[in-house]
């Protein structure tokens, strides 16, 4: 029997190498061309076939002794527009980016780390499964604009299910979680600009408060989860940026205001959208103000969902290579990820990977400053990664979840997902 984790701890320092010479040249959305010769030439290296998607990002191609499934293994590949801070939450960073504005703040680096490791593990063991390995490293995660061409291809070729990990911040280092059913939001973003009548600070009587308009609006808001939503189906909304007035004694015209909200089953979804429009209506009516959409909500609808059956594979794949005491339960992650759309067309697991470590100083949020990993955790990540792999190969599982059917250009309108199409951007 293979030891899938005796291999992955013979490339830790491989793999730790790769990560720091990702962060040490982070490069952020759609703009990560040496980070795709990094993967590119350890892949040559391997002797592993890609292509490169344009726009979108590579496919690396591991074919086993004979025709079988095929799995597609993902990790990311862009960095955030952020500078880091030069200590995590305790310490002088092992390495810090060198490049001013740009930073491996969300553990990107580490993702693509491990799916190398683990593609080494693959190759090295392609004789002994048969199926197909799709390795997939994604362009422009962090803005959405890589996934579109990225999924189209993979749709193209044809999958049986896809496989992901996120290092998780909160979660103890070297846990996992791998828990059925959603796992990260759905969201809807809002950008709304309230009219009202402006006026002297000293006479507000005379005028309509934009100000005052939202106040009680927010107010509403607030109390919508207890007056109206489910509350054992989670929701959050904030607000993110509010503009309003140049002077302290003038009551402004305008206010706008813009944020997100999530939400993880789509019902609650739309239920909040709707009451998120009747509670605005309602404030301007009394207030006597207008309103009018920057630009018009909607639900976007990427939700990341554990299919039943590949979560329960995946629970005995990550004890078979980490012992039990690591699988660990963990509540589904407010934030949203675009590896919900994989799951529609390929039913799979998408993991959480501990690496939050007191003593190291690693724990802080992502897309914070001081947000830093444990290293000691890439070879555990790689190990699930291959242990996925070979045990859905040999599986006999059907997949609860229904496949999407609609094709990729007609899913992203549908879901009112924006397509980055750079050759009309450059023509105009």
């Amino acid at each position: 029997m293979v030891n899938v984790m005796q291999l992955a701890a013979q490339l830790e320092e491989e793999m730790i190498a790769i990560r720091r010479d990702l962060h040490m040249y982070p490069e952020t959305s759609m703009k990560e061309e040496r980070t795709v010769r990094v993967v590119t030439d350890y892949l040559t290296k391997l002797g592993i076939d890609y292509e490169i998607v344009p726009h979108g990002g590579i496919i690396g191609y591991i074919h086993g002794k004979n025709d079988g499934k095929t799995v597609v293994l993902r990790a990311d590949l862009d960095a955030l527009p952020m500078q880091e801070s030069p200590r995590n939450l305790r310490f002088e960073r092992e390495v810090v980016s060198k490049v001013d504005g740009a930073a491996h703040m969300c553990g990107h680096d580490g993702h693509t780390a491990m799916l190398l490791g683990a593609a080494n593990i693959l190759q090295q063991l392609r004789h002994t499964f048969s199926g197909t390995v799709l390795l997939a490293f994604e362009r422009g995660e962090e803005n959405g604009r890589g996934i579109f061409r990225l999924l189209k291809r993979l749709v193209e070729i044809g999958a049986d299910t896809v496989w992901g990990i996120h290092l998780k911040n909160d979660l103890p280092a070297g846990t996992i979680s791998v828990d059925p059913g959603p796992r990260m939001a759905g969201a809807f973003p809002f950008d709304v600009k309230i009219i009202g009548k402006g006026g002297h600070g000293s006479r507000p009587d005379l005028a309509s408060s934009p100000i005052d308009c939202f106040v009680d609006f927010y107010s509403d808001l607030e109390c919508a989860r207890l007056r109206v939503l489910n509350p054992f189906e989670p929701v959050t909304y904030s607000i993110g940026k509010l503009t309003a007035g140049s002077a302290p004694n003038v009551i402004p015209n305008e206010l706008q205001f813009s944020g997100t909200g999530r939400f993880l089953h789509e019902a609650q979804g739309e239920q909040m959208l709707a009451e998120f429009k009747r509670l605005l209506r309602i404030s301007c009516e009394k207030h006597q103000c207008t309103y009018e959409f920057v630009e018009e909500p909607f639900l976007m609808r990427l939700l990341v969902y554990n299919d039943e059956r590949c979560a329960a594979l995946a629970h005995a794949a990550v004890e078979k290579v980490l012992g039990h005491e690591a699988v660990i339960h963990y509540p589904a992650w407010m934030a949203s990820e675009p590896f919900g759309l994989y799951q529609r067309y390929f039913p799979g697991v998408f993991a959480f990977l501990g690496i939050k470590n007191e003593e190291k100083g690693t724990g802080a949020e992502h897309h914070n400053e001081h947000f830093d990993i444990d290293e000691d955790v890439l070879k555990l990540g790689a190990a699930a990664t291959v242990q996925y792999a070979l045990d859905f190969f040999e599986a006999d599982i059907s997949p609860e979840q229904e496949r999407e059917t609609r094709n990729v250009r007609q899913l992203f309108a549908d879901l009112h997902i924006p397509i980055y199409e750079p050759e009309k951007e450059n023509r105009s």
